[in-house]
């Protein structure tokens, strides 16, 4: 493994939640990165959703260095990928398991997380670079899947993404994920940095509930 994918899994690990940060605007994107990285969410995921995220990703990496995990998410293409670890990005997840796109990812020293919801999704992800598996979309079909599921792919962690809220995030910790990851059920409006703290320290309580 990577020195980059090291980073990026022992933040996951240790963390337990990764932020989902879609489309928010760099002037309150950096404060709410502040506040996450403080409360003990080092894990941020940039959507590749917008024109600034490969601009957004390079300033996070600069700014936090190793106190943070910074990476791409929605990634569809090669090129995203590409473009997202010449500017430093740590991980890359992708909706689903698209083949080409995970193995440059992969290629590339990135920690790899591919959407999955079917066995052969899963088998197909462990195959073509994946490090861990991200249960996408989470609820539904809820933790009682991927408890069924995650015992049978032991070869690859899974993180929950997609319905994931700080009331149902302990039951798919009990389901088997070593992760969730979460957006504004995380920290609800970017723009209310208040509310944010609450919600995140919350979030952070449950995962780190059986430290």
């Amino acid at each position: 493994m990577s020195d980059l994918r090291d980073h990026a899994l022992a933040c996951l690990r240790a963390d337990r939640i990764m932020a989902v940060l879609r489309q928010i605007p760099r002037e309150h994107l950096v404060p709410l990165c502040d506040l996450l990285v403080e409360r003990g969410v080092r894990s941020l995921e940039i959507t590749h959703d917008y024109p600034g995220t490969v601009d957004d990703v390079a300033f996070l990496v600069d700014r936090f260095g190793d106190d943070a995990s910074v990476g791409v998410g929605t990634t569809w293409t090669i090129e995203q990928a590409e473009s997202a670890a010449a500017a430093g990005s740590t991980f890359c997840v992708l909706p689903g398991i698209d083949v080409a796109t995970a193995e440059r990812s992969a290629e590339l020293g990135m920690l790899t997380l591919p959407g999955v919801q079917t066995p052969a999704e899963i088998q197909t992800a462990i195959r073509h670079g994946a490090d861990v598996l991200k249960f996408f979309p989470a609820d539904p079909p809820g933790p009682a899947w991927l408890a069924q599921v995650a015992p049978a792919y032991r070869q690859r962690p899974f993180m929950a993404t997609g319905g994931v809220s700080v009331d149902n995030m302990q039951a798919f910790y009990d389901a088997g994920a070593i992760a969730v990851g979460m957006g504004d059920s995380l920290f609800g409006s970017y723009d209310d940095l208040a509310t944010a703290r609450t919600m995140i320290d919350a979030a952070v309580a449950v995962a780190r509930r059986d430290d």
